[in-house]
């Protein structure tokens, strides 16, 4: 069913409002009004789509109670974004002021004559009403664009239903990243809009930023990204490495294959994957204080069609993009905030309600903490209290004497402080654990994980988190969704200055962490890592115990895996280190780390680097373990490899000679470690030019794995596509041909038409066969493998761009021809 008109109303004003409904019913008109007007989230988002979205036009009540519903703000938005999809912001919208001035409404776009006042006759409302109507369109809002909320990349941010004010913010930001014509009106490219929102630490911007994201979703059908720009009180990483994590964070969450990709390439692969949506929200929170352009840069939106909103306490960057500054509460929502959950009883609590808020200077964080407070504790003596600071809050006070507004340090410090000490044993318990994490959302199986108790098997610690979420919610100290716990950063600051968490507990969360990490090991898991990493890093700094040596190897293998080398460098260094102090340099776990070290060196490219280390491992482990252990050859593999990519192939070829021979002797044959060291020697010996030595030991491994392994197991095939590569260098491309072909079709049979070495084994056949100049062939092959490869790898892959290669060498030869 199609209705005329959607109500929008705040509750206070239904006795103004239902006559009013009551009347266009009788005059005709059909009306959705939800009588209940529930506040919280899941209700609005319904009321928008199911009613809204079967709606004609909206009229909203409009009066200084409508300011401050949540709920009217974000149905009045959707009306507004739906017009201005069709080119007119207010088509669907009729606004009713119950003021003698139009100063309360928002945005300022409606405070034209288009309202009408409240006062007039209710049969004069009903006739304007049914005026309106008659020019606007008879298709409802749902059918303009969807109201539902875009995807969300990422954990999805909540918001808060104690949200205040903020609303010439809110469209002031709207405004100025739409401010170059928005794509989907005009049907023009969007710029890269960019906007600041910038204001002191606890102010309200990254709330500012989730309730835009939430209430202005629907402009950005593309989707709405979310990174973490922060860095910890001990981050050590550079801007480039922070924003690579995210990006690769993000690329994970888009479900993009990021195998092969360094993380520059990962940046490009993200752009061009949102680059095919429509316009999308970029939110970047909390950059760094001290950022400077460049560093803001990186974090820009990847393409033309992000918008890229950044919340971040530093003002030097006022020449970039547009700039919204963030402010304390104005005094009135600051009071609708502190006496929402307790209201003063009396004109006298009242005066102190006010009192309290100008001690606090209005800051947003401070007046939702104090709010908590007084529901216990009451106006007068938290009043009395937050007049008195002890020595902590006036030290916590000097300390953030640039994050605070001047003048109300001491009071801020106090009442995060007094906040603090109220809370139960359970409750500070759980900021202890937050407080030694990333001011990221916080997965709640994590945290339960870690409270169980140990000596209990039945104990999952569920209940004890309960218990923590419910005394720090009681305080307004965290925020609780359905599967994560969040945590100011002042509160977590105001903790570790005040309480700190005893050791025990991060010796506890790093033990409960290394369950996941070995996770890191597969990089098709990672996704079921990604809520874990950035609290596992601020985990394991600077502890040197094996735990945490685990974790940072761990960690290290996580970012190897993405093609983040220079963090797994840093890493793996850190893990050696720790090893060597702890265990020794001949521990096994130590000389694993060096090996790992080494590999990260090569891929770096300082060949040089891993030479050094994988000889300081060789040396050890033959000194240690004896010549012929596996992990010794393992080790002597290694340098093998390392000399050839230092263009040593004697030096290579004598060590796999030397590994090979302990292999046959130890393992025998047919052992998988021994067929590997033949391919092995075979490459280094057609690097040596010895193309002939290189065909009969590919035919040797090739004759051993079929007979063992069979002809559809991975490792024969890739012996097959070593003994094509190695006939087409002696020239004999038909042979080569052959191979490729039975390689080909066991791939097709086995691994099917997607597989990433299905399309290296139909690229490896097309230029065989275009080598023997059968190009229909080769065009056939690469045509189809080319929007596989694209879509599974992207357009900068090494592979997509051979197959590219390739066709355009057809072309080349069809217009010469």
């Amino acid at each position: 069913m199609t209705y005329d008109v959607f109500i929008s109303y705040p509750q206070l004003d239904k006795a103004a409002v239902h006559p009013l409904r009551d009347a266009l019913e009788a005059a005709g008109l059909s009306v959705w009004i939800d009588v209940a007007r529930i506040e919280d989230g899941a209700s609005i988002t319904r009321n928008i789509v199911l009613g809204m979205g079967e709606s004609r036009m909206v009229l909203a009540w409009y009066s200084p109670a409508y300011a401050a519903s949540r709920a009217c703000q974000w149905e009045l938005t959707a009306a507004f974004l739906t017009g201005q999809r069709e080119g007119d912001e207010t088509r669907r919208l009729m606004v009713v002021n119950s003021e003698p001035s139009p100063a309360h409404i928002q945005p300022e776009a409606l405070r034209d004559s288009m309202y009408l006042q409240a006062n007039l006759p209710i049969p004069d409302l009903v006739e304007r009403v049914r005026q309106r109507l008659a020019r606007a369109p008879e298709t409802p809002m749902g059918g303009v664009r969807p109201l539902s909320p875009p995807e969300w990349v990422g954990p999805k941010r909540l918001g808060s239903n104690r949200f205040v004010g903020r609303l010439p913010e809110l469209w002031s930001v709207h405004s100025r990243l739409t401010a170059s014509g928005i794509g989907v009106i005009s049907g023009v490219q969007p710029g890269r809009d960019l906007v600041r929102v910038h204001g002191m630490g606890g102010i309200g911007k990254s709330l500012l930023a989730e309730e835009y994201a939430l209430r202005f979703g629907s402009a950005y059908p593309g989707g709405i990204v979310w990174l973490t720009a922060s860095k910890g009180d001990t981050e050590t990483a550079d801007a480039t490495s922070r924003r690579d994590r995210q990006f690769q964070a993000v690329a994970s969450a888009l479900g993009l294959e990021m195998a092969g990709h360094d993380p520059a390439a990962v940046v490009r692969l993200v752009g061009r994957h949102l680059a095919g949506r429509e316009p999308y929200l970029w939110v970047v929170d909390d950059l760094p204080a001290d950022a400077d352009l460049a560093e803001l840069q990186l974090w820009q939106a990847p393409g033309a069609n992000g918008r890229s909103l950044f919340t971040t306490r530093n003002r030097s960057l006022d020449f970039v993009g547009g700039g919204v500054s963030l402010d304390v509460l104005g005094r009135a929502d600051a009071l609708r905030l502190l006496t929402a959950r307790r209201p003063p009883a009396n004109a006298g609590e009242t005066a102190t309600a006010e009192a309290i808020v100008g001690e606090l200077g209005g800051h947003a964080l401070a007046v939702d903490v104090a709010a908590a407070a007084v529901r216990s504790v009451g106006y007068g003596a938290f009043l009395n209290r937050l007049r008195k600071p002890g020595p902590d809050a006036l030290h916590l006070a000097a300390k953030w004497v640039n994050d605070l507004p001047t003048g109300h340090e001491a009071s801020i410090a106090t009442t995060l402080l007094q906040s603090l000490d109220r809370l139960s044993p359970a409750g500070l318990t759980l900021l202890h654990l937050t407080s030694l994490m990333a001011p990221d959302p916080i997965p709640k199986d994590f945290l339960a994980a870690i409270l169980a108790n140990p000596e209990e098997p039945d104990d999952d610690g569920l209940d004890a988190l309960a218990q923590g979420i419910r005394a720090a919610e009681a305080e307004a100290l965290a925020e609780c969704g359905d599967d994560n716990v969040t945590v100011h950063v002042l509160v977590s600051r105001t903790l570790r200055f005040h309480k700190p968490a005893p050791d025990d507990w991060r010796k506890a969360a790093v033990k409960v962490l290394l369950r996941y990490l070995p996770l890191a090991g597969d990089i098709g898991q990672h996704h079921q890592l990604l809520p874990l990493i950035p609290h596992a890093r601020s985990l394991t700094t600077n502890l040197p115990d094996a735990d945490s040596a685990d974790a940072i190897g761990w960690l290290a293998r996580f970012d190897y895996q993405r093609g983040a080398y220079n963090g797994a460098e840093a890493g793996y260094r850190w893990e050696l280190n720790a090893r060597t102090v702890i265990q020794g340099e001949e521990h096994p776990d130590t000389l694993t780390s060096m090996n790992n070290l080494a590999l990260t060196l090569g891929a770096l490219g300082n060949a040089a680097g891993a030479k050094a280390m994988h000889e300081r491992v060789l040396a050890v482990r033959i000194r240690v373990q004896g010549e012929e252990h596996p992990d010794t050859l393992t080790s002597m593999n290694n340098l093998a490899a390392t000399l050839g990519a230092l263009g040593n192939a004697a030096g290579a070829k004598a060590m796999h000679e030397r590994i090979l021979a302990a292999r046959i002797q130890v393992l025998g044959e047919e052992h998988p470690d021994t067929l590997t060291s033949m391919n092995n020697l075979a490459a280094t010996l057609k690097a040596l030019g010895d193309t002939a030595g290189a065909k009969v030991m590919h035919e040797r491994v090739l004759a051993v794995q079929s007979r063992v392994l069979g002809e559809e197991h991975p490792d024969t095939l890739t012996s097959m596509n070593n003994l094509a590569s190695t006939l087409e260098a002696l020239d004999d491309a038909a042979g080569a041909k052959a191979m490729h072909e039975r390689e080909l079709a066991v791939c097709h049979r086995v691994l099917g038409e997607e597989h990433p070495d299905t399309l290296i084994s139909m690229n490896n056949l097309a230029w065989t066969a275009f080598e023997l100049g059968g190009y229909d062939e080769a065009r056939k092959l690469w045509t189809q493998a080319k929007p596989v490869a694209l879509r599974l790898f992207g357009v900068d892959h090494k592979l997509t761009r051979v197959i590219t290669a390739g066709l355009d060498r057809l072309a080349d030869n069809q217009e010469t021809s």
